[in-house]
């Protein structure tokens, strides 16, 4: 095994958060010390005609759009974590990235009008270290497809069991 240290995402779970939004009260608190689902840096969104819960995370893209819309340089990888962050620095407050997000995972705080986006808490998010029903986790990034994959299959083999039966004749 090499010594190259290995990396990490956050990946979501739609069919598994059930919307108490924990997550975002202990993004909130991480952040400001502030129990406040509005300054999280992510969100639960719920799709009002199914009914699901759906957690918007940054997904720290391997080429982030973000990082390309950001003409101050204010945008860059911790070459640690692996993090996109946001140098508040070099941010004019442009709102590029804003519009380049294609999950609209980048957010203005209400409180201070800055762009903020997850910083995966250092390099350990507390959104998946505190949801306990597995809707947001932080796991190695070569796990995601399979962990995704298993999950496409359960939610298949949902709709399939939940399909009205058939008389044979």
């Amino acid at each position: 095994m090499s010594g190259k240290k290995s990396t990490r995402i956050l990946i979501n779970n739609p069919r598994a958060c059930i919307g108490c939004r924990t997550c975002e009260l202990f993004c909130s608190f991480q952040h400001y010390n502030e129990m406040n689902p509005a300054r999280a840096r992510l969100q639960i969104v719920k799709d009002e005609i199914t009914g699901v819960d759906y957690p918007v995370i940054c997904r720290h893209c391997d080429k982030p759009k973000c990082m390309e819309a950001c003409r101050f340089g204010a945008i860059k990888r911790d070459a640690e974590t692996n993090a996109v962050l946001i140098d508040h620095a070099l941010c004019v407050g442009c709102r590029n990235c804003l519009s380049a997000c294609p999950f609209g995972a980048i957010r203005i705080d209400p409180k201070t009008g800055d762009v903020v986006k997850c910083d995966l808490c250092g390099g350990e998010p507390r959104c998946a270290k505190m949801c306990k029903q597995g809707a947001i986790m932080y796991v190695e990034k070569n796990l995601a497809p399979t962990l995704l994959a298993q999950n496409a299959v359960a939610k298949q083999m949902k709709a399939l069991a939940n399909e009205p039966k058939k008389e044979v004749k």
